[in-house]
């Protein structure tokens, strides 16, 4: 099955936002574990970077997206 993932589904994760923490968490391990093909927008590694770095820093939110692209195809 392939997914389109929100970006606030990616940043509920990585920001560990705890009231969507375990249902976002639930889409990656399904990523991970091949269960579903998860895609994700080029806009929304834009936005995803952009709004993690407030919080994380540059480096952090780099890898933020490093780790986006490891679990998701990405949209162009």
């Amino acid at each position: 099955m392939k997914v389109l993932v929100d970006t606030n589904v990616a940043l509920d994760i990585l920001l560990n936002r705890s009231a969507f923490y375990s249902n976002s968490m639930a889409v990656f391990v399904l990523a991970e574990q091949k269960f579903i093909t998860g895609h994700i927008s080029a806009s929304a590694v834009t936005d995803i970077f952009y709004i993690s770095q407030k919080q994380l820093g540059k480096n952090a939110a780099q890898e933020a997206i490093r780790a986006c692209c490891r679990f998701f195809f990405l949209l162009l």
